[in-house]
């Protein structure tokens, strides 16, 4: 029996070659793929393209679209590179921020090394909101002591002026832009309604509108804020509630945009634009222990040159000589710093968010919901892949690395959602869940007794010993926390004096169309191609497209090169 489309996508993408880098040297899954998707292309690769998704009924058109011809290297050939060479940078941590701390390096000319315990993505950088966002909450808060206000007296009593938080909303929204840019094949602009219920929101709303494009200038990536009528607003997003608890009528709501995207795959993006750039990056290479020159660890004049990792899949260890070495290991930091420098004071605070998976009908096509809680947070409720994500939540907890949801956090998103949408949601509503651990940070060089805080910001911590550290943020900053991280450590290490300045600001990621020769910018054309010359569903043209990007046609094209590798439906 054929797996549904997008069930057989996801696992060929699970084991398609141009993958093996990555993967555990375990037997190869065998799937079911179209027998049209198998057959070869024309020798010209001349392919028969319609000009967009949405017009897959219009004429077409005809124009040359060859598959990449990039590959990355073994995962074998990494891991025997770890062994053989000394780097400029190793980087601990396979997440958002490690992944681009090596993209960045390798993108000036450095040599890296990067390690993962796990698969690369695996923890918090895949359990994300799935949001290229620019902190609507942060705006608020400068200049509100209390989120959300009540009435309009609420409004003027709480007035206040943070302007560190506007600092955060700039940095944070030309991430957003650079991140768009960088990936524009995945990395899609989603309007997001805000719910209105009393006559003064509209104005006041407005305004958080008008602010938050104004701060995003001719960075922004996304069309403008604006608000629109109750009318509009049930039509764009059916399930929203006629009035809020208190009995308030719908009056109107403010859409703004942010982006959405593959968290996972976004990741992976960036560790392959890495590799292309030269570095060496292993997965299921565990730290052992840090190595120092000059003492023992711990000891004055110590400085680390490396680690002991543990290639887990094999099993040997190796011993990595670097320069430099940088700790990108989120909430799992400490623990990093401790094997540097024994006694150093914590500066991780995990926090939790939990989201659910709601059935599709609970959103909207293509569009989102955002509100404020009660308490201050911010809630969304957001399309995905066929199903609706809602979330998130914030609560402290002990670092763990397989978080698990927990009914209290269930029913509080359960609550929250029940606020705005018309049928009560209850527990059979949700399909699924999952946790991830915010690496909230407090700030290693605040005064002594400031107790205030965990940074919202990231923060880069040089220790005596030579070890950066990188954490906090988030993962639309992933960029700027590299950028930062590798300037921090080029200014402290004359032994990467070699280095040029960065360059990953405005740079495309593997499975963009970087020259605009295969398809000139327009992806869609990609899911006419797969469909057309391949014969692939719609749904898994699209599912490919958007998470490859030009890849997709290299994904098939490898299906066609070993097509004992696959299973035919029927066959």
């Amino acid at each position: 029996m054929a797996m549904m489309p997008a069930l057989r996508a996801l696992v060929l993408v699970a084991m398609c070659p141009l993958l093996r880098a990555f993967t555990a040297t375990a037997p190869v899954a065998r799937f079911s793929l179209p027998a049209a998707a198998l057959a070869p292309s024309s020798a010209s690769h001349v392919k028969r393209l319609r000009m967009s998704d949405a017009e897959l009924d219009d004429d077409v058109c005809e124009v040359s679209l060859p598959a990449p011809s990039w590959r990355p290297p073994s995962r074998e050939e990494m891991v025997s590179r770890l062994e053989s060479e000394e780097f400029d940078i190793l980087v601990i941590g396979g997440g958002a921020v490690g992944s681009g701390v090596a993209m960045d390096a390798a993108t000036r000319g450095l040599r890296v090394a990067q390690i993962e315990k796990n698969d690369f993505a695996s923890g918090t950088s895949s359990r994300s909101t799935k949001l290229i966002h620019g902190g609507l909450r942060y705006l608020a808060q400068a200049f509100q002591k209390k989120v959300p206000p009540r009435s309009l007296l609420d409004v003027v009593k709480n007035l206040h002026f943070k302007p560190e938080y506007l600092k955060i909303v700039a940095t944070d929204l030309g991430e957003r832009g650079n991140m768009l840019r960088s990936a524009p094949f995945m990395a899609t602009p989603l309007p997001m309604l805000v719910p209105l219920y009393r006559w003064w929101e509209v104005p006041l709303f407005g305004l958080v509108g008008f602010l938050y494009d104004l701060i995003a200038g001719t960075r922004r990536a996304v069309p403008p804020s604006r608000v629109v009528s109750a009318d509009e607003a049930r039509f764009t997003f059916p399930a929203l509630s006629d009035a809020d608890p208190d009995g308030n009528a719908l009056v109107g709501a403010l859409v703004i945009h942010d982006g959405q995207q593959n968290d996972a795959r976004m990741c992976m993006h960036i560790v392959l634009t890495a590799i292309e750039a030269g570095a060496a990056c292993v997965n299921y290479a565990e730290l052992e222990a840090l190595t120092t020159e000059g003492g023992d660890v711990g000891e004055p004049g110590a400085r680390v040159s490396g680690a002991i990792v543990r290639e887990r899949i094999g099993g040997r260890e190796i011993k990595v000589r670097a320069k430099q070495v940088v700790n990108a290991c989120g909430v799992f930091s400490d623990a990093v710093r401790s094997m540097a420098q024994p006694g150093v004071k914590p500066i991780m605070s995990p926090s939790f968010g939990t989201h659910l998976v709601l059935p599709e009908y609970d959103s909207a096509r293509g569009a989102g919901l955002v509100w404020f809680t009660n308490d201050g947070r911010v809630l969304y409720l957001l399309p995905w892949e066929g199903s609706t994500i809602a979330g998130t939540t914030d609560k402290p907890g002990d670092v763990s690395f397989q978080p698990q949801p927990t009914q209290e956090e269930v029913d509080f998103i359960l609550g929250e959602c029940n606020r705005v949408v018309r049928q009560p949601l209850g527990a059979s509503s949700v399909r699924a869940a999952w946790t991830g651990v915010r690496p909230l940070v407090a700030d290693p060089n605040a005064p002594p007794g400031d107790t205030k805080s965990l940074s919202r910001e990231h923060v880069v911590e040089s220790l005596d010993c030579g070890l950066v550290t990188i954490a906090g943020g988030k993962w639309t900053t992933y960029r700027k926390m590299a950028q930062d991280a590798v300037d921090a450590c080029v200014r402290a290490n004359d032994g990467l004096s070699h280095s040029t300045a960065c360059v990953t600001e405005g740079m495309q990621l593997i499975g963009c169309d970087r020259q605009g020769e295969m398809c000139g910018g327009e992806y869609d054309r990609i899911t006419a191609a797969l469909r057309d010359d391949y014969g692939l569903e719609k749904d898994m043209a699209r599912h490919l497209r958007y998470n490859y990007g030009t890849h997709a046609l290299q994904i098939v094209e490898l299906g066609q090169a070993e097509p004992s590798r696959f299973l035919i439906d029927g066959g």
